[in-house]
């Protein structure tokens, strides 16, 4: 009896080479489908005098801002964005300060919990929704002056 552990060659069959399946039938949907295709390039030059003037596009371009104004308002928006976390940080560390080196502060009851852990979880929380607030609509605010300077400078059309 052959024990199956120890097959010999002959038992072993490799069946790498297959012979492909047979073509399938295109439907007639997908054949008209592949016969309406337009291929697409990619401009390869210039555009033309007539291009550029009669470009719809050209308005719109005319209203964007310059980089010059992007950076301004992003260091504006990063300065006010700084202020806030700074003045936020500056606080709670102020707080910790007061609690480390005053033991009778950090432990006044306040509704019977400590003002210990009622700052934390009790003042910062809202305090972060309220300067996360004050800061969307300052950045709003400097977004629409930014705007206003834009329709302010653009040159009446035609």
């Amino acid at each position: 009896m052959s024990d199956p552990r120890y097959l010999d060659d002959e038992d072993f069959e490799l069946d790498l080479i297959r012979d492909p399946p047979p073509a399938a039938q295109v439907p007639d949907t997908l054949r008209a489908m592949r016969a309406r295709r337009v291929q697409v390039d990619m401009p390869s030059g210039l555009p033309s005098v007539q291009e550029v003037l009669h470009n719809p596009a050209d308005t719109a371009a005319r209203t964007q801002p310059s980089a010059r104004a992007v950076r301004r308002l992003m260091r504006i928006q990063l300065q006010l964005a700084v202020s806030l976390m700074a003045s936020f940080f500056g606080l709670v560390v102020v707080v910790n300060l007061a609690f480390h080196f005053s033991p009778a502060l950090a432990g006044v009851p306040l509704l019977g919990v400590p003002l210990e852990w009622l700052f934390p979880s009790v003042l910062v929380i809202p305090l972060l929704m309220l300067l996360g607030w004050f800061y969307v609509r300052r950045a709003t605010v400097h977004e629409h002056q930014l705007a206003a300077e834009l329709t302010d400078q653009t040159p009446e059309g035609p």
